[in-house]
């Protein structure tokens, strides 16, 4: 994964998390986890947000519109699989 982040008032732009470099830069572990964490969150929410817009909001419109089940059974359906596609990360 490719990040940017900052710490102790520096700033890292594109630091490839995979790399020796990574590794070796004069961080803690712990931080290197909580900023991979982090970003993974981010990534995920950012994924889901643009996914949401795309795919079930036209369906939730649909749905205020006709108020039919079969309306709001797609766009339940559509949230579900945005969800399964872009679980949340987990500790």
């Amino acid at each position: 994964m490719i990040i940017s982040f900052s710490y102790n008032g520096d700033s890292y732009s594109n630091w490839n998390t995979e790399s020796e470099e990574f590794q070796r830069l004069n961080i803690p572990n712990e931080e290197k986890v909580r900023i991979i964490s982090e970003q993974s969150l981010t990534n995920v929410l950012q994924a889901r947000k643009v996914a949401y817009q795309k795919e079930s909001d036209p369906l939730y419109l649909e749905w205020q519109y006709d108020q039919s089940p079969e309306s709001e059974t797609a766009w339940r359906d559509k949230v579900a699989e945005i969800k399964a596609r872009y679980p949340l990360p987990t500790e």
